[in-house]
C-alpha cells in the first residue's frame, strides 16, 4: 500500500468536482494506493517521470508521479479535465513550482 502526498492546489482541484467526478477520482487516487507507479500511462515531454490515470468519457485526468521524499509515497499533482490541456498545464506549473 503505498502513501498517497498531495501537492499544493490539489484538493481545490477534488473539490470544485461533482459528486459522479469525485466517484471517479476516488477510484483512480484508490487504483494509485493499491499499485503505485503501476498505475496509469507514463507521460511524456515535461511531465517526464509522471504518469496518467484516465477516465475518458468524463475527461478527467489524476496526474501523479513518485515522491522523492520515499519510495512507497505517491505525489498527486493535479486533478482536472483533459480540454485544452489544461490539467497537464496545471501539472508542469505545480512540479516548477518546488
Amino acid at each position: 500500500m503505498y502513501e498517497l502526498n498531495y501537492l499544493a492546489g490539489v484538493k481545490d482541484d477534488y473539490r470544485s468536482l461533482d459528486g459522479s467526478q469525485k466517484k471517479l477520482v476516488n477510484k483512480s487516487l484508490k487504483r494509485i494506493e493499491n499499485m503505485g507507479m503501476q498505475a496509469g500511462q507514463p507521460l511524456s515531454g515535461a511531465l517526464v517521470g509522471c504518469r496518467k490515470l484516465k477516465h475518458r468519457k468524463a475527461g478527467l485526468r489524476v496526474i501523479f508521479r513518485e515522491s522523492q521524499n520515499g519510495i512507497e509515497i505517491i505525489d498527486i499533482i493535479a486533478i482536472g479535465k483533459r480540454e485544452d490541456l489544461k490539467v497537464y498545464k496545471t501539472a508542469e506549473d505545480r512540479m516548477n513550482k518546488k
